[in-house]
């Protein structure tokens, strides 16, 4: 029975194999920059409406800051810590090491995703800002260009689908409207949020503000810029995970399937080298560990514009 089953595992794995050593990124193409000067198309905003999904986000961060408000009321007391290691020592009595030790894991692994999580939260508020930058800047070209000022502009920007983009410029606004300067709100959301793109764009209107020019082709000269960039990067972020689907492969599918079978071929001449309590932490926690990691190595590998 367990031969058949451990058939099978390999069978998966070598499967899942196959297809990371077939794929690859070689078909992506990168456009060329064209310098010649065109006629905005209609095309360039076409974009993707995340309004849904924002308010999908909106609602799993308020459900989550009350479970965090609750969980920091009732599970940092010292009553409760003093409970959970009293667990701690009594499945470690009954259970053993390994049961004992799911157990801290679980409880140490909660205490910290409760912990951390609105900081890491927080610091990915704007991720979206950056890719919803370049449609914004020719929104506003196109609206300064049609004879609106920047105040209305903004204005169409803060009410359209740009996500926290849109979200800022409604700040800004509300800060001028309170008596703050146009020029000290803009770069005071420069400050605020982290984005070199936005950096340029506020830059380029506090000095079209101070000084004068033309500010709908300079906006849209930074959206080409944007956009450029942002190819660059996706192309160099497809050339790494080339190479680390070679290591993704062999920590995360080979090794778990040399180990398995290296258990097998030792057991049937020396009897047990390991336990089965601990092949199955292995199995159900170590290696899917290691597969997390990596999810979220790749995942801080992801350009930012």
């Amino acid at each position: 029975m367990f031969g058949n089953f451990f058939i099978k595992v390999a069978d998966v794995f070598l499967n899942i194999f196959d297809f990371f050593k077939n794929f690859n990124f070689k078909n992506l193409k990168l456009p060329k920059r064209n310098k010649t000067k065109k006629e905005i198309d209609p095309k360039l905003f076409t974009k993707l409406n995340f309004s849904e999904v924002k308010k999908q986000k909106d609602t799993q961060n308020k459900l989550f800051n009350k479970l965090q408000k609750i969980f920091l009321k009732y599970f940092l007391g010292k009553k409760t810590i003093a409970t959970e290691i009293l667990m701690f020592l009594v499945l470690f009595a009954i259970a053993g090491f390994e049961i004992a030790g799911i157990y801290l894991t679980s409880i140490v692994m909660i205490y910290i995703f409760m912990l951390y999580f609105p900081k890491i939260s927080q610091k990915h508020q704007y991720d979206d800002l950056n890719f919803e930058l370049p449609y914004a800047l020719r929104h506003m070209a196109t609206e300064l260009k049609a004879g609106k000022g920047l105040h209305d502009t903004m204005l169409t920007v803060s009410i359209a689908n740009y996500g926290s983009l849109s979200g800022e410029f409604k700040r800004v606004l509300k800060e001028i409207k309170y008596g703050k300067s146009s020029e000290d709100a803009l770069m005071e959301m420069s400050l605020r949020v982290s984005s070199e793109g936005l950096s340029r764009a506020v830059h380029q209107i506090v000095g079209t503000l101070r000084v004068g020019g033309n500010l709908a082709n300079s906006l849209n000269v930074i959206a080409e810029d944007i956009s450029f960039d942002m190819q660059i990067k996706l192309k160099e972020y497809s050339q790494k995970l080339n190479g680390f689907i070679l290591i993704y492969t062999f920590i995360a599918i080979l090794a778990p399937v040399i180990i398995l079978i290296m258990l097998m071929a030792a057991s049937t001449v020396v009897g047990d080298i390991v336990s089965g309590e601990m092949v199955f932490i292995m199995y159900m926690f170590f290696f899917p560990l290691i597969v997390v990691f990596m999810a979220l190595f790749i995942k801080r590998m992801e350009p930012k514009i």
